[in-house]
């Protein structure tokens, strides 16, 4: 039996470290216990003809990709012998903004699409989306990494007098945050025990620090050691401890192609959520059993909110379900597989099912 060697050219920052995606979408999973000897697989951040029978290249690649090069690693690849697999965990084809580097980031994107021999995606909605560049699109749900998980800790929860929000997040996500705000400010001012927010990420513009610090309960942002994913997850999940956490999600083109990521990180936490009600939670967010789901309006999250904060029980109740449901259905223990079925099934130069098997509870 052949075992093919996989070439992993991950998306790395400028100073050479690669993202949090590369992490969850490809190096954890690749190099999972539990698929060991299906592939040899080597990392690298740049393409030099290194030897291979498959070349997975990484969403936007290298932070100084242009079209140009994207063309060529596809021509390269294809003239040493080799597949040509594309992973993309964003609809980046949605990007907004007319000014050359946005829009040449949206070129380097549909070039990889186009030329790719299969193209590996985290939703129904990115594939759908990009089913017109690439007719051999896999749907491969995201799923943690168990091994980064701090296990034996208990079900979260501050336990200091106070009801803990928390929010974690890239720093893109101003414009959700800011969804939540008269919802807190109407919850707040309708209960009798103390709130506090605390903030991972998330935020990054000056004004948005400035309306979140109007809001009559302190305001608390945590920073991890390190930022590199593989010491951000254990640290996140063995230090942060909230009563409830946040996941505002607004309704746009961007948002509703992206993945439930944030809930399996709400889950191993041991947090129980509040998720906007949109399609991105609609396999995993059961309201009411996995967490809750709040429409994108003020009375609905206040509403959750006053609910979660005055049930301790349903608190305990939604977070244990959801920690049950991650290691049941979304760890690499029992999810590697996926990307090594569909990295082979490219190789082999099957055609894609006309729909992935769902995850289910």
């Amino acid at each position: 039996m052949i075992i093919p060697r996989l070439l992993v050219l991950y998306e790395y920052s400028p100073v050479g470290l690669p993202h949090g995606s590369a992490y969850i979408r490809l190096l954890q999973p690749l190099t999972h216990p539990s698929i060991d000897g299906r592939f040899y697989v080597t990392p690298a951040p740049v393409y030099y003809g290194q030897e291979a029978e498959i070349v997975l290249v990484d969403r936007l690649w290298r932070s100084d990709c242009t079209p140009e090069m994207a063309a060529q690693l596809a021509s390269d690849v294809r003239q040493r012998g080799a597949k040509l697999v594309y992973q993309i965990d964003d609809d980046l084809l949605a990007l907004p903004g007319d000014d050359p580097l946005a829009a040449a980031k949206r070129e380097i994107v549909a070039t990889f699409l186009r030329e790719a021999d299969g193209v590996l995606v985290s939703t129904p909605a990115l594939r759908a989306r990009y089913a017109s560049l690439n007719s051999q699109i896999r749907v491969v749900g995201n799923a943690l990494d168990e091994r980064l998980v701090v296990k034996g800790v208990s079900l979260s929860g501050s336990d200091e007098g106070r009801m803990v929000l928390g929010y974690m997040g890239t720093l893109t996500h101003d414009d959700d945050l800011l969804l939540l705000l008269p919802a807190l400010d109407e919850a707040s001012a309708s209960l009798t025990v103390p709130l506090e927010l605390q903030i991972i990420g998330g935020v990054a513009d000056a004004k948005t620090l400035a309306q979140l610090g109007q809001l009559p309960f302190p305001i608390t942002h945590l920073m991890s050691p390190s930022p590199e994913y593989p010491q951000f997850l254990p640290w996140f999940t063995g230090n942060v401890r909230w009563d409830i956490a946040l996941a505002p999600l607004r309704d746009t083109p961007f948002n509703r192609a992206k993945s439930d990521i944030k809930f399996l990180d709400y889950a191993a936490l041991g947090a129980p959520g509040i998720y906007s009600d949109l399609p991105v939670y609609a396999d995993s967010v059961r309201h009411g059993e996995t967490g809750l789901l709040a429409a994108n309006d003020t009375a609905s999250w206040a509403a959750a909110l006053r609910s979660l904060i005055e049930q301790p029980a349903l608190r305990r109740e939604l977070a244990a379900n959801a920690r049950r449901y991650l290691y049941n259905e979304r760890i690499l223990a029992v999810r590697a597989a996926d990307w090594a079925d569909a990295l082979e099934a490219i190789w082999r130069g099957d055609e894609p099912k006309p729909k992935s098997k769902p995850l289910s509870h």
